[in-house]
């Protein structure tokens, strides 16, 4: 973009963005997806279909969705209930998307209910009901974030409005929402088995004793 006409808040280049965005006091995401989509991938393996114990029957919301679908299909593959894409800068590249991915599964994948809201994650979550979603962070990292006063408000809403027996699902996010029992497994990378990814889950008691047994023999955990 020329820098002489200024940097505007509808701008989609995100790295002429960050500055402004910040200044702004609001969070966004990069436009990439390339987590959610390591995460969508591995959600068709044998140790991934923990996912499935995660997010089944649940309204999966996907905070900073940018660009891709990958969070709208991991929904309907792990069977959530209904989906949610929160994304304030590419909420039109997002529905395009999505509308695309329905359109090359129909008849092999079932579509659940979704939406796109293009609003900042934490006026998002703000609006929201207590002991309701379960939330999906991926690239959420302090360097996209305005600040540790805006983090900390962010975790705070998560950990509000998350349903008591579900996780917060993170991957490469540096959001740790209250005080809930965090746990981490690393995965090759379906598409490309040299990266390692990380997921990590932040749940409560109940989520433990829902999924625990679950999800031990694949995060150690006891």
């Amino acid at each position: 973009m020329d820098q002489g006409q200024g940097i505007t808040e509808d701008s989609r280049d995100w790295r002429v963005r960050l500055d402004h965005s910040r200044d702004l006091g609001s969070g966004f995401a990069a436009p990439g997806g390339e987590f959610t989509r390591a995460l969508y991938e591995w959600s068709f393996t044998v140790e991934g279909k923990i996912l499935q114990c995660l997010i089944a029957n649940r309204r999966l919301v996907e905070l900073g969705a940018g660009m891709s679908h990958f969070g709208y299909a991991m929904a309907c593959v792990c069977g959530a209930k209904n989906f949610v894409a929160v994304e304030p800068f590419y909420a039109d590249i997002q529905e395009a998307s999505v509308q695309s991915f329905i359109s090359s599964v129909t008849g092999q994948l079932d579509r659940i209910p979704y939406k796109v809201v293009a609003k900042d994650m934490l006026d998002y979550l703000i609006g929201e009901p207590d002991d309701l979603l379960c939330v999906l962070a991926c690239g959420i990292e302090d360097c996209i974030l305005p600040g540790v006063d805006y983090r900390k408000k962010v975790e705070t809403e998560i950990a509000r409005t998350m349903q008591k027996d579900s996780f917060f699902i993170s991957s490469h996010s540096d959001l740790f929402p209250g005080d809930l029992t965090d746990i981490e497994i690393s995965f090759p990378r379906p598409s490309n088995p040299r990266i390692s990814d990380r997921l990590r889950l932040h749940g409560g008691r109940e989520a433990l004793e829902r999924c625990g047994k679950k999800i031990a023999p694949y995060l150690n955990y006891s």
